[in-house]
């Protein structure tokens, strides 16, 4: 796997080995980075990783990397190209789109978004698309329709989900509707789609909670189901909300888990992994399996990534610690989330977003 990094400025990127028969987690590589990379997508047919840039402005604006994943799963640099604004944030590749792929990026601070080609190679090519949003608005996330129609965009300062007709031809996107979450103000952060495309889960930074809606496979627009899940031990109103935020959600690679993180903004206090089981249809077939207290507070990033394989490391998940730079390895047993193992990586300004190579 690999994982980047959140300081602005000189980045790295690392490789660590997930040993699933061992279940233990192994640092090989850390690269020296274009940037800092708080986000990372993947394009395994030309084996090359994405990552949105925290680097020093290039005339006033960030930029995007694209680097080739060698043997030893190290990476040496392709290309650079500058983003649309000031603080990129969430990216994301849909190998179908377009001739060889189509890259999306997303800004934190400016309200506007990417859609790139990409080469035969996998390098960064030509902007083919500006999306552009209102002002106020802080866009955090992507999520796409398993079939490739529709895209959803979550937008935290705007408390809204932008959705899109995804058009396969050449990547470019339309915009359909917007839709909220259940609480004003509750900041929809990121979101997960079941793998038959029937549900989308959204998870609320600074409302503490998921949200869970059906999609209409008409038109891609979004229904509340009237059903919120606690992402703290507190409730879905806790007295001590200001303490936390809400972080990561993910769905295991055959579609039986729910995974969410929140974070503590006090370091003397740990943020939180919650987990529940998804029925066929991707409706909720448990209450929560467990909610297991982090190894530190998260501050800025509690950030999960699944194995994307049905194979040993199918149960087995992954969590990124900014504020205390490290990555630790996690396995699903029974009802229980286990901590296998841990790497703590000084120094550098480890760690942020992940993907998982093979």
């Amino acid at each position: 796997m690999l994982d980047g990094g959140q300081d602005v400025g000189k980045g790295f990127l690392y490789t660590l080995v997930v040993d699933a028969d061992a279940k233990s987690l192994t640092l090989t590589h850390t690269t020296p980075a274009a940037a800092a990379h708080p986000w990372l997508s993947v394009n395994r047919k030309a084996n090359v990783v994405y990552g949105s840039g925290w680097s020093p402005p290039m005339n006033g604006q960030r930029t995007f990397s694209s680097y080739q994943i060698e043997r030893d799963f190290s990476v040496s640099l392709i290309n650079t190209v500058t983003s649309c604004g000031t603080k990129p944030i969430a990216n994301d590749f849909i190998a179908e789109a377009g001739e060889h792929g189509v890259f999306y990026g997303l800004d934190f601070v400016t309200p506007c978004g990417d859609v790139w080609t990409v080469d035969e190679r996998g390098a960064i090519e030509t902007k083919i698309q500006a999306l552009e949003f209102a002002n106020g608005s802080t866009l955090h996330g992507f999520a796409t329709t398993p079939d490739l129609k529709y895209m959803y965009l979550t937008n935290l300062g705007l408390n809204t989900i932008h959705s899109y007709a995804l058009h396969l031809a050449n990547g470019t996107v339309t915009a359909l509707g917007d839709f909220a979450p259940s609480e004003v103000g509750a900041g929809p952060r990121h979101a997960a789609i079941t793998a038959n495309g029937a549900y989308l889960y959204l998870i609320d930074e600074e409302g503490l909670r998921i949200d869970q809606f059906t999609i209409d496979p008409a038109g891609g627009a979004l229904h509340y189901t009237n059903t919120s899940l606690a992402v703290t031990p507190f409730g879905l109103t806790p007295a001590n909300a200001s303490l936390y935020w809400g972080d990561e959600i993910v769905i295991s690679a055959d579609g039986g888990t729910l995974y969410a993180s929140t974070r503590s903004r006090d370091a003397n206090f740990a943020g939180y992994i919650s987990g529940w089981s998804l029925a066929a249809d991707g409706s909720l077939a448990s209450d929560t399996l467990f909610t297991l207290a982090t190894p530190e507070a998260g501050g800025t990033s509690n950030i999960l990534s699944v194995s994307p394989w049905n194979d040993a490391s199918a149960n087995m998940l992954i969590l990124t610690d900014q504020d205390t730079d490290f990555v630790a390895l996690y396995e699903l047993q029974g009802r229980e989330l286990k901590l296998l193992d841990r790497v703590n990586i000084t120094g550098t300004n480890c760690c942020s977003g992940s993907v998982w190579l093979d």
